[in-house]
């Protein structure tokens, strides 16, 4: 078994340009991401960007990055170009491929490895979730999620789901899967949902294909715009992770 963590990274978010080096506590949020991933049981961590200015920073500091194409709407088309970029240039295969959302600098390592070992237990897509309250559910930034009584996800939407329920989750931006199931990703056309939603993993369940929920206890924020910082500094600023590579780059 052999792992590929993947934290895709560009510029022109919607919501927020520039995100991945926009600073926090002093050091660009892609560093955070990467550097607390690679604390983690990933064989191999690269950042995929279609951007010359993040992958440049990223040389200038011997962190992995590659330049994969602008045309990707969704970051599994990003994760899938760097994965068959990487065996071909390698000449050796992945098991799995860790898709790690570069907008959550509290990102753990051990989340990452829950992640993992669930997948060598024998699911095919896992991906994290974990228990709101009502008031993060209103969001449209946040992705809900449905699950059934198999813990398996039968439904993503921006839109407040279930209605009138007094449980919320939400998706979480640690996604694996087998580097088959990936490489499956790209082959299907992409689906009405998933384009309605603006959610990558529609695509799968749209095409009746099971994705595991994984409950995660670690409440995790997300960077969507500019004020999030703020509440991910708080937390940074007493993180013991924080400690161990702050002083690479201050």
């Amino acid at each position: 078994m052999k792992v590929l963590g993947v934290i895709p990274a560009r510029m022109e978010s919607s919501r927020f340009f520039g995100k991945p080096l926009e600073n926090i506590l002093g050091i660009p949020m892609i560093a955070h991401c990467y550097e607390r991933a690679s604390m983690s049981d990933c064989d191999e961590l690269v950042i995929s960007t279609p951007n010359t200015v993040i992958r440049d920073w990223c040389f200038e500091r011997n962190i992995p990055a590659i330049i994969t194409s602008n045309l990707h709407e969704r970051a599994s088309e990003r994760a899938e170009e760097t994965l068959r970029m990487l065996e071909a240039d390698q000449g050796e295969t992945y098991s799995h491929t860790i898709l790690i959302q570069g907008d959550e600098p509290l990102v753990l390592p051990s989340e990452i490895n829950s992640v993992i070992k669930k997948l060598t237990e024998g699911a095919e897509i896992v991906n994290q979730v974990i228990e709101i309250n009502k008031a993060e559910a209103t969001s449209e930034d946040v992705v809900k999620v449905i699950l059934n009584k198999l813990n398996e996800i039968i439904y993503f939407s921006r839109s407040v789901i279930p209605n009138n329920a007094e449980k919320f989750y939400r998706q979480l931006g640690i996604i694996g899967f087998t580097s088959f199931m990936l490489k499956q990703y790209v082959s299907l056309e992409t689906t009405l949902c998933e384009q309605l939603e603006s959610i990558d993993m529609m695509r799968f369940l749209e095409n009746d294909i099971p994705i595991t929920g994984l409950l995660s206890k670690e409440k995790i924020i997300g960077v969507d715009r500019h004020d999030d910082i703020l509440d991910v500094e708080k937390k940074l600023a007493h993180d013991l992770l924080f400690k161990k590579y702050q002083s690479k780059y201050l």
